[in-house]
């Protein structure tokens, strides 16, 4: 495939890294490769235009397959990507126009040293063995930050205008996450895992996860609350509001497992836009607080079942419907078992809920954070597990899962983020990517006018 001829492209790349490498070796950040360089790993995908140079050798192109040398630097065109593994099983994504140099891998049994320089771009990556076997064998270089890498998955980027035009798109987070006990996790629509802090965003497509021992109290967009119990998947299809117009407001959720409490807001009170989806029935509201449980799958493999595996819903304040069919009054509890059949009276839940309900708890107003909204130019690094160790000439700071820092173009202390910037969690060619390298889905994500070319 390609857009646009490859010759006078690849002049005006080579042309392009004379500038590039001269500013490297200025920065003190360039290293010469070795005589006989070793193998540190391979390219797993390449979509675009992506080469390699090593000092004193020619720029050359690599495709899917093509081997990445100690003292190599691997760059991406402005609509390219490149996924490299490493001899040890690390997993590095480069963004388009990125600068990536593996100026040491060595993954011998006591003496494992990998060093990596990010020059400009940026790179999601996943450590392999070595990282887990000497955590602190691995160590990314930028120009204003030293990440050390310690079994761990997580992004580093150079931002400069491009993560705020970024940040202009993403959406306004669906909710976020007013209080926690325990350990709960969200799942992005991409299928990125990482913990859920209070306070942290949860956007359209989030599945939050519920631990054994945890349970959280989400707040949306129209101030509806749902407090999710112990051992529960809720995923959070679509919530659209406008506050002047919160009638034409639209949430629609979806408890997967587990069970929950909830609070309807402007969109349950004014508009008939709310559902609460289950294997078994949609819920819908008129003003009110409820509970629901799904007892094992929420589906009873008796099509006649009056208790069981199913799905129990209790009324505390105004009225439910299922399937906008039958609806559940205040101080009713109900169970159905299967999709169109009638529901029938219970005495009560399955389960005893010891959960506070969602608008009993205090709950602290929680602005967006400034690196979502308007991120600033300089380094932003995002651990989503492990420990990411982001060093400066001033501080040193440890982030844990589910915490970011940023770090100024000019250098200065590492600043630690109120929560993970959504540019970054959600960049959607690290999705592409990691969803096998989608030609279709890199297409939609980096250009609507495709790549430039893959070399094969």
């Amino acid at each position: 495939m390609a857009s646009r001829p490859l010759v006078p492209l690849l002049k005006r790349r080579v042309s392009g890294f004379t500038r590039l490498l001269a500013a490297f070796a200025a920065a003190g950040l360039l290293t010469a490769g070795a005589e006989a360089a070793g193998k540190a790993g391979d390219v797993a995908i390449a979509h675009g235009v992506v080469t390699a140079h090593t000092s004193g050798g020619p720029v050359h192109l690599l495709g899917s397959g093509s081997a990445v040398n100690e003292g190599d630097v691997v760059t991406t065109g402005t609509r390219s990507v490149a996924m490299l593994k490493m001899a040890d099983g690390t997993r590095i994504t480069l963004r388009p126009q990125s600068a990536f140099q593996v100026a040491k891998y060595q993954v011998a049994e006591n003496a494992e040293e990998g060093l990596m320089t990010l020059f400009k771009g940026g790179l999601r990556a996943v450590t392999g063995f070595m990282s887990k076997r000497n955590p602190n064998a691995m160590r990314l270089r930028t120009a204003v930050a030293t990440i050390g890498i310690r079994g761990t998955e997580f992004d580093a980027r150079l931002c400069g205008a491009d993560c705020a035009a970024e940040a202009r798109l993403r959406p306004v987070p669906a909710g976020r996450a007013g209080f926690l006990k325990g350990d709960v996790m969200v799942q992005t629509a991409g299928g990125h895992a990482h913990p859920l802090v209070s306070g942290g965003p949860i956007h359209n497509g989030d599945t939050v996860i519920t631990s054994p021992d945890s349970f959280a109290v989400l707040v949306f967009l129209d101030k509806s609350r749902v407090t999710l119990l112990p051992k529960t998947e809720f995923r959070v299809e679509r919530v659209e509001m406008a506050i002047a117009e919160p009638e034409r407001g639209t949430s629609i959720f979806n408890l997967l497992r587990g069970g929950l409490r909830a609070v309807s807001g402007l969109v349950g009170h004014r508009g008939r836009g709310y559902q609460m989806r289950t294997a078994v029935a949609t819920i819908g509201i008129r003003g009110t607080a409820w509970d629901a449980v799904c007892e094992g799958a929420c589906v009873n493999t008796d099509p006649n079942a009056t208790q069981g595996d199913g799905l129990y819903t209790q009324v505390t304040s105004g009225a439910i419907t299922l399937d906008d069919t039958f609806v559940v009054e205040e101080g009713q509890t109900m169970f159905l078992g299967n999709a169109g059949n009638t529901p029938q009276p219970v005495p009560s839940l399955p389960i005893t809920i010891t959960e506070p309900t969602p608008d009993s708890v205090e709950v602290p107003e929680t602005p967006p954070a400034p690196s979502s909204t308007d991120p600033q130019d300089g380094l932003y690094v995002s651990c989503y597990s492990g420990i990411c160790a982001v060093q400066t000439e001033d501080n040193t700071i440890e982030l844990g899962e589910g915490q970011a820092s940023h770090v100024g173009n000019q250098g200065g202390p590492a600043t630690q983020l109120t929560e993970v910037p959504p540019f970054q969690a959600e960049d959607p060619v690290f999705q592409a990517v990691e969803a096998g390298g989608n030609v279709n889905k890199l297409n939609e994500s980096l250009n609507a006018g495709g790549l430039e070319c893959t070399v094969r």
